[in-house]
C-alpha cells in the first residue's frame, strides 16, 4: 500500500512540474469561459423556445402549427399536456407556451379568438421578442384566411420562471469539456509516453502490479477532476454571477465530475493503448475529442441543428455530461433526475475500458 501512495505522490509531483499540462488542465478552460462570459455573458444567446399544446387537433390548428414551424426566430415544439408544458416554462426549458383551445376554428369564424399565451417574464427582452414575433405571424396567417375582421389575440400571462442568460448554459459545459480534454488527451499522452521510454516494460519487471499503477494514474485524474469543475465553478459564480441552484449541488457536481471523468479517462486508455507513439495518440485524440467538443452543445444547444446531424449528437458522450451538469447546476435536478445521462456515461466507461484491456501493450 505505501508503494501505491508512493506512485500516487510521484505522479501528482510531475503532473505539478509539467507547466503546459497545468495550462491546459487549469488555465485554458477558465480564459475560455471568461472570453465567452466577457462577449456573450449577459445575452441571451439562443433562439427562444416555445411550446405548443394543441387541444383543438382540427386543420386550422395544424396549418398553425405548421407555420410557426417555419419561422425562424422561433423555435417551436408541440407538447401533449398544458400542465407539462407549463411546468417546463417554469424549470426555464421554454421561453413561452402558447394553447390552441378547443372550438378554435368555429370560434375564429365569429371574431377575435384569445390564445392562452404564457411567457417566461425573467427576461423583458426575450420576452417582448417572443411576444412581438408570435403576434404577428398568427396576425399575418388570420389576414391571409379571411381579410376580414377575424383575428388572433394573445391572452398574455406572465409566468415567474427559472430563466438563465448564455454564461449560466456555458459554464457547465465548459466543465464537461475541461474533464474530456484531461481525461483523453492527458491519459493517453502520458501512457503512450511511458511504453516509447520503456517505463512500462521496466515496471513489469518490478513487484509493483500495474494494476497498482495504473489505479494511482487514475486517482491522480480524478482529484484533478474535481479541481477543475471547482475552479470553472467558482470563477463562473465570482465573476459571471452564474445562478447555481440547490444546497447540494456541489457534491452533486462533485459525483458527476468523477463519473463524467471516468469515462473519458477509459477513452484515454483505449487511444494509449492501440496508438504506436505520440504522434498517432495525439490525432487520434483529436479525431475523438475534437467532434464532441462542438458537437455536444457545449457552447451552443444543438436543439436548432439540421435533423440528419442529430443521432452523431446523440451518440457523443460529452453531451451526456453537460446536459447532466446544467440541469443539477442551472436547474437544480436531483441526480435520479440525470439517471439516464448518468447510465450512458457508467457504459461508456465499462466498453473503453474493456477495450483497453483488450488491446492494452507493455511496449
Amino acid at each position: 500500500m505505501r508503494t501505491f501512495w508512493d506512485f500516487v505522490r510521484a505522479d501528482a509531483q510531475m503532473t505539478v512540474r509539467n507547466k503546459q499540462a497545468l495550462f491546459w488542465t487549469f488555465f485554458f478552460p477558465v480564459l475560455l469561459m471568461g472570453l465567452l462570459g466577457v462577449v456573450f455573458g449577459q445575452q441571451n444567446a439562443f433562439t427562444p423556445k416555445v411550446a405548443i399544446v394543441n387541444q383543438d387537433g382540427g386543420p386550422l390548428s395544424q396549418t398553425m402549427i405548421k407555420t410557426l414551424h417555419l419561422v425562424p426566430a422561433l423555435k417551436t415544439t408541440e407538447v401533449a399536456s398544458q400542465q407539462t408544458a407549463l411546468a417546463d416554462l417554469k424549470n426555464g426549458d421554454y421561453a413561452a407556451v402558447l394553447v390552441l383551445p378547443k372550438g378554435l376554428e368555429q370560434n375564429f369564424k365569429t371574431g377575435t379568438t384569445a390564445l392562452p399565451f404564457y411567457y417566461d417574464n425573467s427576461s423583458l427582452v426575450q420576452a417582448g421578442t417572443v411576444i412581438g414575433v408570435t403576434q404577428q405571424v398568427l396576425q399575418a396567417m388570420a389576414d391571409a384566411i379571411t381579410g376580414t375582421t377575424p383575428k388572433f389575440a394573445l391572452q398574455q400571462q406572465a409566468v415567474a420562471a427559472k430563466g438563465f442568460n448564455y454564461i449560466d448554459f456555458l459554464v457547465p459545459g465548459v466543465i464537461a469539456m475541461a474533464l474530456m480534454t484531461n481525461g483523453i488527451y492527458g491519459v493517453s499522452g502520458t501512457f503512450v509516453t511511458y511504453r516509447q521510454k520503456g517505463v512500462l516494460r521496466r515496471l513489469r519487471a518490478t513487484p509493483m502490479p500495474i494494476g497498482s499503477f495504473i489505479t494511482a494514474r487514475v486517482l491522480v485524474h480524478l482529484v484533478l477532476a474535481l479541481i477543475q469543475a471547482g475552479l470553472v465553478l467558482l470563477v463562473g459564480v465570482a465573476a459571471f454571477h452564474v445562478h447555481v441552484t440547490g444546497t447540494d449541488t456541489l457534491l452533486k457536481v462533485a459525483l458527476l465530475a468523477l463519473i463524467g471523468s471516468s469515462s473519458f479517462v477509459t477513452i484515454g486508455f483505449f487511444v494509449a493503448s492501440v496508438s504506436r507513439n505520440t504522434e498517432i495518440a495525439a490525432a487520434l485524440g483529436q479525431v475523438i475529442g475534437t467532434p464532441m467538443m462542438f458537437l455536444s452543445g457545449i457552447f451552443f444547444p444543438m436543439d436548432s441543428a439540421p435533423a440528419w446531424i442529430q443521432p452523431v449528437v446523440h451518440a457523443m458522450p460529452l453531451k451526456y455530461l453537460a446536459d447532466a451538469l446544467r440541469n443539477v447546476i442551472i436547474k437544480g435536478q436531483t441526480l435520479w433526475f440525470v439517471r439516464g445521462d448518468v447510465v450512458i456515461l457508467v457504459a461508456v466507461t465499462t466498453v473503453f475500458l474493456g477495450l483497453s484491456v483488450r488491446f492494452f501493450r507493455w511496449e
